[in-house]
C-alpha cells in the first residue's frame, strides 16, 4: 500500500476536524492530497483551519456525489462513542470512497492487508503480516508487531504496544500506553485502559485495567 489511497484524482473531504481531525488533517496534507474543504457542523461555516475551508455540515454532506468525490473522516473514538463506526458505515452505504492515510513518519512493512478507510499516524509501527479491517485507526506511536490480526472500526491508541500475533475483535479500544503480550485475544467491543499491561484474554465487551490488567465491568454495562 502506498503513503496514501486518495482515489485518483477525485476532490476529499474531510468529514470532522476537532483534535483527531486536525492531526488527519496534517497526514492529509503531508501525504501530499489536497482536501477541498471540511464538513464538521460544529465548527462556522467559512472558517479555516489550518488553511482548509469549513463547507458546512451534515447538511453539506449531503450535496456531495458519491460518484465524483472521496471522504476521509476525522471523528475520533472514545470508549461507549459509536459515531466514527456508524459515520463510516453510512458512507459506504452512500457509495463514497473512504481514503487511507498513512503518515510519512510510519514504518510499514510487508507483506500485510489492509482494509478501507485505515489511518496509521506519525511515529506508528506496523510490522509484518498484519491485518488491518475497515476504519483502523494505529494511533500516534503506536506499534502493531507481526501477525496482527485487527478487526474493523478498532482505536489502537497513542504509544500502545501490541505484541506479536495478538488479535483485536471488531469495535474494541485499545487506550493509550497499553502493552497487550503475545498470543493474546482482545474480544468484540472490549475496552482496555490506558496504560495497562494485557497478559490475558479479554473477553468481548468487557473493560480491563491495571498492570496486570483485571476486569473492571462490562463495557456495555457501563457506557448503558
Amino acid at each position: 500500500m502506498t503513503r496514501s489511497s486518495s482515489n485518483g484524482e477525485r476532490p476529499v473531504y474531510l468529514l470532522g476536524c476537532g483534535g483527531h481531525g486536525r492531526v488527519v488533517l496534517d497526514c492529509l496534507l503531508r501525504c501530499g492530497i489536497p482536501v477541498a474543504g471540511i464538513v464538521d457542523g460544529a465548527l462556522g461555516r467559512g472558517e479555516r483551519v489550518d488553511g482548509v475551508e469549513v463547507l458546512g455540515g451534515d447538511d453539506y454532506l449531503g450535496k456531495l456525489d458519491a460518484r465524483t468525490t472521496s471522504l476521509c473522516i476525522g471523528v475520533g473514538v472514545m470508549p461507549g462513542m459509536p459515531r466514527r463506526a456508524d459515520l463510516f458505515a453510512d458512507c459506504r452505504r452512500r457509495g463514497f470512497r473512504l481514503v487511507s492515510v498513512l503518515h510519512p513518519s510510519a514504518v510499514v512493512a510487508g507483506p500485510h492487508e489492509f482494509g478501507v478507510g485505515i489511518q496509521v499516524l506519525a511515529g506508528a509501527v506496523v510490522q509484518v503480516g498484519v491485518r488491518l479491517g475497515d476504519n483502523v485507526i494505529v494511533n500516534t506511536a503506536a506499534s502493531v508487531d507481526h501477525d496482527c490480526v485487527i478487526g474493523p472500526d478498532v482505536m489502537i491508541g497513542p504509544g500502545a504496544v501490541l505484541c506479536g500475533e495478538v488479535s483485536v475483535a471488531a469495535r474494541a479500544y485499545v487506550g493509550a500506553a497499553s502493552v497487550i503480550l503475545p498470543g493474546i485475544r482482545i474480544g468484540e467491543g472490549a475496552v482496555i485502559g490506558a496504560g495497562s499491561v494485557v497478559t490475558r484474554h479479554v473477553a468481548a465487551d468487557s473493560q480491563v485495567t491495571g498492570n496486570p490488567a483485571t476486569r473492571r465491568c462490562s463495557a456495555a454495562r457501563k457506557n448503558a
